[in-house]
């Protein structure tokens, strides 16, 4: 089973496939989505409850990074850009989902599913110099896949 499919499968197990998507889509959120949704939750935040309505979606998995949208036994995969990722970020932290219009992107060549990874970059070797510390963001949802509760 796939990583994606296994994912969604957690939130909602009646799903057999996942696709990503091929079109993009705008979601206009608005301040009952922020009223009517619930901090942390993948599958209730303002996003989701948005885009459910949008979409006429049997239901929608919004992550930092990543959406599935929801319709009988298939979840349609989006990617969510910066704007969508700050408004996650500031929703679950108690600070709302500033209503507007959002879209939600196809994933781009190469981040669909089943697309050939970079592998070994031989153009940028090493350069014994220390790699900087990575910022954890914190306060927020857990990652997609992630054993952390």
């Amino acid at each position: 089973m796939s990583d994606a499919l296994s994912i969604v499968k957690e939130f909602f197990p009646n799903v057999l496939t996942v696709k990503d998507a091929k079109e993009p889509i705008t979601v206009q959120v608005t301040k009952g989505d922020n009223n009517s949704a619930k901090v942390r939750d993948h599958k209730a935040c303002a996003m989701a409850v948005a885009c459910k309505r949008a979409e006429h979606a049997d239901g929608v998995i919004v992550s930092v990074m990543t959406a599935y949208v929801i319709k009988g036994t298939t979840a349609t995969r989006y990617h969510l850009p910066n704007s969508v990722s700050r408004e996650v970020v500031s929703f679950d932290r108690h600070a709302g989902f500033a209503p507007g219009e959002y879209q939600m992107s196809p994933p781009s060549p190469t981040a669909r599913m089943g697309a050939i990874s970079g592998g070994n970059n031989h153009a940028n070797p090493p350069t014994g110099k220390k790699q900087p510390k990575k910022h954890k963001t914190v306060g927020i949802r857990t990652v997609l896949g992630s054993k952390l509760q």
